[in-house]
């Protein structure tokens, strides 16, 4: 035994005999037996306290100090635990040993209570020479001198750094633990948590001011705050009592005031008590629902999708699919999930699945269109796609087939290329289609070296015809011809319908000219028959102008002009003919557009002008009237009469600007006329159909005198008969009746050169006659024209409609015509048509000529 065990044995020893000193006393006073028993006793308390004492030795550790804290002796137990040998302790200050971490009220504590003479108990932490700290579970015991004070404090201590180091890392366990934990006894009390608990619980730090607590307080503080909702606080504590100390374990799930949801486990502990976690999961549920939503958002696209979409694995089984998959192929409304494609389909060709094996090896096909036979036989058309889909690790999960039902698609297609090619009326190709057939033939006949024709046909006198039998009859007609060129050009090319009563026909010359002969020959033997319209038959005739590819032209807008000029060119020798392109053609084309350009330019540029031919009355104080004659004064052929560019007036727009710039501009000289004093009865104009084209004639006439302020009394129309035959003779007679109501004179000019009957005089306004020059010019040789006249001048006597005679050039037209009882007259033998400035000079001599006459 060594120094250290030797003083450790003194100090017990010192214990010891005070023991057995005490054990001694007691015993005094005694019988020699008893005091035979009490030595037997003594022998064996000895024995027991040596053994006593080797425990002690041996498991605890022991020092000694004085009363200012000066070591005096260690044992051997001590000095092994700190590092320290005996001789580097003995006499050194305990401070030597001090770690720093004891509080200073705890060491107040201690020595309070061992100076008062009394033994402490109590948790010690000292530094060990190595650094590290050493903790103990000590008691210090106060020894007194003789003298009754205290000399001495003996401690005695175990090692239970161990224990700590467990506690310290148990600690740490619970401080970094993902979740709040608490520690409930079997008391019901809550003995430990962690910080993470009070935050989760959003509970305050002063309720954990001094642990154990008691559980109930904790939960009732939460009751009363409102956590458990709205039920009566002892309800809602007894309630999560129960599910705090649940005799199992237990899992919930609460929604916290804070907007936390908490997965909240009860453990019950072996030997009693609870362990409770609280783990945050808001960030996991949320996420939970977000995936929630977007799985059924892709469930919802996968089955609603407006497309046919399957998903198979490599076996070709389904994993998943649109209802559209099963809308598109007729198949129950059934779910497919986990059947074979080819059980569903077992009529699947071999050859598609093949296809599916490339597929699932890697490959994409699709098909724009494919006609598909359905599961109940039916068929429909589909475009589709398929293509294989991958795992996470790139391999090939299966195959994914994407399918769009086109067959109503393709029957609006279908419908929206007949509404855009074909001719609603006819059935027949329309114009953009036709282009699109010329420009095909076109590229065809120049890889070919091959002849064609181009025809473009108009229906003879069609407009005349739907006037007078009304557009249903019309349509019908269209209809009847279009069929009938459709069964005869069909051996020879195609037909069109370009529009209205327009047709075009393509031609091959397959066998030179002989080819083309045949078809127009079948074109107009296909016509000859008959049409019946309404009950009654009717011959219908066409024009046909043809140009020929490539010797008239090699493009498909000169082929199209040059069959333009020869339908008109047939139109103008009759019609119900053909008539092939000729150079010629052009040329008088190009001069008539020419003219109508020129016209433009004249009607804006001023090269128009008015001359005034005065009409003699030989009626008592009858006012000279005067014929506005239209004049062009072009700068590159001079002044030129209407006769000189009449078919400008074949052009219904140029016509109508024409007549509505003479009616502006007479009005606006008879006005200038009556402020200057002239005296003169009427200025009469001649207007043509196209002037009534609108149905606004005598509005426009009324709209002008009123703007530049000339009486109807000063207007005279002049219309021919022409104009009272043509389609819109009821709107002529309603415009000429309107201006004869509001005072304006109608006179019907070339009387007895045309085909109007007796009636029109009957049933239109007229108030005058007009005799035309081409029977005043040779009535004295000619006695049928004679007989003519004096006619018109009877009839106009017997109606009440006065007369006029053109063209007198002669004295003795002049006393035959007087002696026939006509009092009106012009011609060159009273004034050639004048300007306007020289009408006041002619006014001022009228009445010499009518003297001399």
């Amino acid at each position: 035994m060594g120094q250290n065990g030797a003083r450790s044995v003194r100090v017990l020893s010192k214990l010891v005999g005070d023991w057995r000193a005490r054990l001694h006393g007691r015993g005094e006073g005694q019988s020699s037996s008893s005091n035979s028993r009490g030595s037997a006793r003594a022998d064996l308390s000895s024995s027991r306290l040596d053994g006593y004492r080797q425990a002690l030795e041996e498991h605890f550790c022991i020092t000694v100090t004085d009363t200012t804290g000066r070591i005096l002796e260690v044992n051997d137990r001590f000095c092994k635990v700190v590092g320290f040998s005996e001789a580097e302790l003995v006499g050194q200050h305990y401070e030597l040993l001090s770690s720093g971490k004891r509080m200073s009220e705890m060491l107040e504590a201690m020595w309070e209570t061992v100076m008062s003479g009394k033994t402490w108990r109590g948790e010690l932490c000292d530094r060990a020479k190595n650094g590290t700290d050493v903790c103990f579970e000590s008691i210090v015991i106060p020894r007194f001198d003789a003298r009754g004070e205290i000399e001495q404090f003996t401690t005695i201590s175990t090692d239970i750094t161990p224990i700590r180091e467990q506690s310290q890392a148990l600690q740490a366990m619970i401080d970094n633990f993902p979740g709040g934990i608490a520690l409930i006894d079997r008391d019901v009390n809550l003995v430990a948590c962690n910080k993470l608990y009070r935050v989760l619980l959003d509970l305050p730090d002063r309720l954990f001011a001094s642990l154990p607590m008691r559980l109930d307080t904790l939960v009732r503080f939460r009751a009363e705050r409102g956590d458990y909702g709205p039920l009566p606080v002892d309800d809602a504590v007894t309630s999560r009592l129960k599910v705090l100390l649940s005799p199992v374990a237990i899992e919930t799930e609460r929604n916290e005031l804070s907007g936390r949801v908490l997965e909240v486990r009860s453990v019950p502990v072996h030997g009693g008590g609870h362990l409770n976690t609280y783990v945050d999961v808001t960030d996991r549920r949320r996420a939970e629902n977000e995936l929630k939503v977007a799985h059924s958002t892709l469930e919802a696209f996968i089955k609603h999708a407006p497309a046919a979409v399957a998903m198979f694995d490599t076996d070709m089984r389904y994993i998943a699919h649109t209802d559209r998959w099963l809308h598109d192929y007729n198949l129950p409304n059934e779910p497919l999930i986990g059947r074979s494609h080819y059980d569903v389909f077992p009529e699947v060709p071999e050859h598609w699945k093949v296809k599916h094996q490339r597929i699932l090896k890697g490959a994409t096909e699709s098909s724009p269109e494919e006609l598909f036979k359905r599961a109940d036989g039916s068929t429909n058309v589909i475009r589709w796609e398929v293509r294989p889909w991958h795992l996470e690790d790139e391999s090939i999960g299966g195959m994914m087939m994407l399918t769009e039902e086109i067959s109503e698609r393709k029957r609006l297609e279908q419908e929206l290329w007949r509404l855009a090619k074909q001719d609603s009326l006819t059935g027949l190709p329309n114009r953009l289609l036709f282009n699109e057939q010329l420009e095909s033939m076109l590229v065809k006949a120049a890889e070919n070296s091959q002849r064609f024709a181009v025809g473009l046909i108009d229906v003879d006198r069609f407009k005349e015809t739907n006037d007078i039998l009304g557009h249903a009859a019309g349509d019908e007609l269209l209809k009847e011809v279009g069929a009938r060129l459709q069964f005869a050009v069909s051996p020879y090319g195609s037909v069109a319908r370009l529009g209205g009563d327009e047709f075009a026909v393509l031609i091959w010359m397959h066998s030179e000219q002989s080819a083309l002969a045949g078809a127009i020959d079948a074109i107009f033997e296909a016509l000859e028959p008959a049409i019946t319209l309404g009950g009654v038959k009717h011959r219908c005739t066409i024009s046909l102008g043809l140009s020929l590819y490539p010797s008239d032209a090699t493009g498909a807008s000169e082929l199209l002009k040059n069959a333009d000029l020869a339908l008109y060119r047939a139109k103008d020798l009759g019609r119900d003919r053909y008539q092939f392109y000729v150079p010629e053609m052009r040329a008088s084309f190009e001069s008539t557009y020419k003219l109508h350009r020129d016209i433009q330019r004249a009607l804006h540029g001023g090269e128009l002008d008015l001359l005034y031919q005065p009409i003699i009355s030989f009626e008592p104080d009858a006012p000279t009237c005067f014929e506005a004659l239209l004049r062009w004064n072009d700068p590159r052929r001079g002044l030129l009469s209407p006769a000189e560019f009449e078919e400008i007036f074949d052009d219904p727009k140029s016509a109508s600007d024409i007549g509505k710039w003479v009616i502006d501009r007479a009005l606006r000289q008879a006005a200038a006329w009556e402020r200057a004093g002239v005296e003169f009865g009427r200025i009469a104009i001649n207007v043509t159909s196209a002037d009534f084209a609108l149905g606004t004639f005598a509005d426009f006439v009324s709209a002008k005198m009123r703007e530049i302020g000339v009486r109807p009394e000063r207007l005279c129309i002049e219309v021919t008969e022409r104009v009272f035959l043509g389609r819109s003779a009821s709107g002529v007679a309603a415009a000429l009746q309107q201006l004869h109501d509001m005072g304006v004179e109608i006179a019907l000019d070339d009387f007895g050169t045309g085909f109007a009957s007796l009636s029109h005089l009957k049933k239109l306004p007229i108030d005058r006659l007009k005799v035309d020059r081409s029977f005043v010019r040779d009535m004295e040789t000619n006695p049928d024209n004679l007989a003519i006249v004096r006619t018109i001048a009877h009839l106009g006597q017997s109606l009440g409609i006065k007369v006029t005679v053109e063209g007198v050039e002669t004295q003795s037209q002049l006393t035959l015509l007087r002696a026939m009882g006509c009092t009106t007259m012009q011609g060159y033998l009273f004034a050639k048509a004048m300007s306007a400035t020289q009408v006041r000079a002619f006014v001022r001599g009228e009445h010499a000529v009518s003297a001399s006459a």
